[in-house]
């Protein structure tokens, strides 16, 4: 439910990427057979190139229309699909006009385009590379220097405008030997270390980083030498066209059977995590249930109306723990919260004196694994609270920042030294459960601070 604006931007983006394509692929051909007629001359076979190239970007893209991808993900690696579209559109435009003296200023404003796009031809790229790797000091090393590269080069095509450093167009229309462009030559090959070096030291598995290095090396060092060298040989040229229309399909190839065979194992994963959490339930059941029934069972006697309440609360606690522990996608916070103070109340009932619960919801408008926060919220009062004299307060919050949700579960309890490996078996599974399914539902974090004496602290971050 809550992800469903994000789909919804994710396909417009995806729908004016598509469209943009094919205007883009629908003006070269157009313009290819114009210049064509105008000049008396046959297509070559670089055009008949080109003009693929440009026909296969769109379908790929308009195949993963579709495509139901993680939020995000998808818009990335369309729009790195885009980026490469654009550079060779720019150059298949400058291919067309190349060597047309009456043409020589619309060459310099595409040539000057297809250079831009093939500076921020890196940047797409490591956005989508970006999404698969954990926020490291290395990842956010490669971001800031891939960033300033592209900013670098993005100045150094706008420089050229008024001094020629990186190409020079004639007024026969033809590029001029006298500017050799070693400045692309040099970033190119820093940026494309780059990306190899954080493909290189992820903790992906073996299959992921072929199919980046892949990604990264056979439509990207070809494209760039074709887009870098473009009309100045045009055997490279045509030999850079030509191993991008070849290897692009084998690396999208690649990539699905990746992807299918990820979400395959994940699939696995997932439905043996959930034997391990219907596990844990059946091991913490009985404990929960044998106290509340005493609970109950007093009550009658003392407070029938109560009692009643109790019964139901109960009811609807058990239902909801057996209903959420089938569930495999993540539910509203609000339901993880309900069900929170319907336990809360429980334990209230046998601690009343005893047990206080503080409540700071500044958001919740997202969306968490279920059965998440609830056991974070007994372990504080199993292991915390009702192991002091005289109680204490669990509190629970809610918050967002710029980039992520977080959900913090704190007690002033016993504490314990987080150094150490938790005795009880049982808990530690828990903790391990939660902070498996938070990474692996929601792409989160789940971490413990704790202190003998002070307290513990349990924080969920979930990036946006």
């Amino acid at each position: 439910m809550c992800n469903m604006p994000f789909r919804n931007k994710e396909k417009a983006f995806h729908a004016v990427a598509l469209g943009i394509m094919c205007l883009l692929t629908l003006y070269a051909i157009a313009k290819t057979v114009i210049i064509s007629n105008c000049q008396n001359d046959h297509i070559t076979f670089t055009e008949v190139i080109n003009i693929f190239c440009l026909i296969f970007l769109t379908f790929v893209s308009g195949s993963l229309f579709r495509k139901d991808g993680s939020v995000g993900t998808m818009r990335f690696f369309v729009l790195y699909l885009l980026n490469v579209h654009m550079a060779e559109f720019f150059f298949t435009i400058v291919n067309i006009l190349y060597g047309l003296p009456d043409y020589a200023g619309e060459i310099k404003i595409y040539s000057t385009a297809g250079y831009f796009t093939s500076a921020t031809l890196f940047l797409t790229l490591w956005l989508y590379q970006n999404q698969f790797l954990d926020q490291t000091v290395l990842t956010r090393t490669i971001t800031v220097l891939i960033s300033t590269s592209c900013l670098f080069y993005t100045a150094a095509v706008l420089f050229n405008l008024y001094r020629p450093i990186l190409f020079l167009i004639t007024s026969e229309g033809v590029y001029s030997d006298s500017v050799i462009d070693y400045v692309s030559a040099v970033l190119d090959f820093f940026l494309l270390t780059l990306l190899c070096v954080a493909a290189f030291f992820s903790k992906l598995s073996i299959n992921r980083k072929l199919s980046f290095l892949c990604c990264i090396f056979a439509p990207t060092l070809f494209t760039v030498l074709s887009l870098n060298l473009n009309n100045m040989n045009p055997d490279i040229y045509v030999f850079g066209a030509m191993t991008a229309t070849i290897i692009l399909p084998m690396c999208l190839i690649f990539y699905n059977t990746n992807d299918e065979l990820e979400k395959d194992a994940i699939r696995r994963e997932k439905e043996q995590m959930q034997l391990q959490v219907s596990v844990m339930i059946s091991q913490m059941q009985p404990h929960f249930l044998y106290n509340s029934l005493a609970v109950i069972a007093a009550l009658c006697e003392e407070d029938s109306k109560l009692a009643a309440q109790a019964a139901n609360a109960f009811a609807d606690y058990l239902r909801e723990n057996i209903g959420f522990a089938n569930k495999s996608n993540p539910i509203s916070i609000l339901e993880e919260l309900e069900h929170v103070k319907t336990y809360v109340w429980l334990e209230q009932l046998r601690f009343p004196n005893k047990l206080n619960i503080e409540y700071d919801i500044q958001c919740d408008s997202f969306q968490v694994p279920a059965l998440s926060v609830q056991p974070m919220v007994e372990n504080a009062i199993k292991h915390g609270i009702c192991k002091t004299r005289d109680g204490g307060t669990v509190r629970i919050r809610t918050f967002e920042t710029d980039r992520y949700y977080r959900i913090v579960v704190s007690d002033d309890g016993t504490g314990f030294d987080v150094s150490q490996t938790i005795d009880d078996g049982r808990q530690h599974l828990g903790i391990e459960n939660t902070r498996h399914r938070v990474r692996e539902m929601v792409g989160g974090s789940l971490d413990i601070e704790s202190m003998p004496g002070r307290g513990t602290t349990v924080t969920i971050t979930i990036p946006k």
